[in-house]
């Protein structure tokens, strides 16, 4: 029987940010463009991801997919994702300000 570490059970994989999908989306598009397939094997040497986390970020739509007859260009939504992580960013720095002023509000309520 093998004990685990009990520091390694609360851990879990890397979170990627939406520009950094579209970065590599973008990447594994133009190499698939110019080379017709391999985009994601060379992606995943290249950004250090698994082949399998690249390859559902691009069945998601958001990179060209080789094919027999050639090479499909599913719809490029990289521009939508450093939208979407714009305002993710914002939502989060206002979100953090929300919660310093309800601090301070149940500070002074609490001194009523």
């Amino acid at each position: 029987m093998r004990l685990l570490d009990p520091r390694m059970s609360n851990t879990k994989g890397k979170r990627y940010t939406a520009a950094e999908k579209a970065d590599v989306l973008n990447w594994v598009n133009d190499y698939n463009v110019k080379h017709g397939r391999g985009g994601v094997a060379n992606a995943s040497k290249k950004f250090k991801i698994t082949q399998l986390t690249i390859h559902n970020w691009v069945r998601q739509g958001g990179a060209a997919i080789g094919s027999r007859n050639g090479t499909r260009v599913a719809p490029n939504q990289a521009e939508t994702l450093r939208q979407l992580a714009d305002l993710l960013d914002e939502i989060t720095q206002r979100e953090t300000e929300l919660c310093g002023l309800r601090k301070d509000y149940d500070e002074l309520r609490k001194k009523l």
